[in-house]
């Protein structure tokens, strides 16, 4: 049994986040989703929780292992773990890579994926809030497909939004990078057209009010019905977009709170991943728009044959 073994760095090398992006949107029109995944398996563990997210969509067998430190401020990476993919004729394994470096390629390739479908060509300002790998990741991808000319990041600890904006401003310096704190986020909300949450907070992290008119929003952070990165008031008014409705239903926070607020109900999601690229449902001119997503299995599988792809 031969098994290749792709550490932080190859995997990373492997693929650029347009080109996992481009991978999921085939996936999706060639008509997954197929046959349902179990739901993620979460494992309460004293200094934070292990998920196991195994999949059999695509026909080729995954299984992804990780564990989420609740400490923020750890100096090693909060996620850990390794992504398995098995051979669907033998069920041997075939691949394992980096989970923590997996998961960061995938959550973006999934929140382009959902802009592609409802973001205005013409977005040129961007707010991200968190300064960690999908901070990072985020920026880059979305400055490739987006006329960007002004990012803000905003984090908890000043310092690493300055770190990330010195080292997003060292590869792309067309564009122009701020770390802002107290007032100038307000400011930043007010101007972006594209804003970002990739925290771990478990509040929202702006004001409605704040928002332009034609906002579009992304909350990548969370996972847990209980816990939001956006204000439910603009979940409410703007045009819907998740992952998939049930796991959606079942553990998108920003979506759930603003369901049991009485803001909104289930039938106001407007739109599903696979709905967005197609291309059958799409957003009314003007107005805001947001997409949330959790992280599902079948998207690590694909995204993970695309890296597996550039490595052989």
């Amino acid at each position: 049994m031969s098994v290749r073994f792709l550490d932080e760095t190859q995997t990373y090398a492997a693929a650029t986040i347009g080109q996992c992006a481009d991978a999921l949107e085939d996936a999706l029109r060639a008509g997954l989703p197929g046959e349902p995944d179990p739901a993620r398996i979460f494992i309460d563990l004293p200094p934070g929780e292990m998920l196991l997210m195994p999949s059999r969509m695509t026909g080729t067998p995954t299984v992804k292992l990780v564990t989420i430190h609740h400490d923020a401020d750890r100096p090693d990476p909060r996620i850990k773990g390794v992504h398995v993919v098995f051979d669907p004729e033998s069920l041997a394994p075939t691949v394992i890579m980096d989970a923590a470096a997996l998961t960061v390629m995938r959550t973006t390739a999934v929140t382009i994926v959902g802009l592609r479908g409802i973001a205005p060509a013409d977005c040129d300002s961007l707010l991200v809030f968190g300064a960690g790998p999908q901070g990072r990741a985020h920026i880059d991808a979305i400055i490739a497909e987006w006329p960007i000319r002004e990012v803000a990041v905003a984090a908890r600890r000043k310092a690493n939004a300055d770190a990330l904006v010195a080292d997003a401003a060292a590869r792309h310096p067309e564009v122009s990078f701020t770390a802002v704190e107290g007032e100038a986020i307000r400011e930043a909300v007010c101007r972006s057209r594209i804003i970002i949450c990739a925290t771990t907070a478990s509040d929202a992290l702006f004001d409605a009010s704040d928002c332009r008119d034609d906002v579009v929003a992304a909350a990548v952070g969370t996972h847990s019905p209980d816990c939001r990165e956006m204000p439910s008031e603009l979940v409410a008014r703007s045009f819907v977009a998740v992952e998939e409705r049930v796991s959606a239903l079942r553990e998108a926070g920003d979506v759930v709170m603003a369901i049991n607020a009485g803001l909104m109900t289930a039938d106001d999601i407007d739109a599903d991943l696979e709905q967005i690229a197609k291309g059958t449902v799409t957003p009314a001119e003007g107005g805001s728009r947001i997409f949330k997503s959790m992280g599902m299995g079948w998207e690590d599988a694909v995204v993970s044959a695309r890296i597996a792809e550039g490595t052989s």
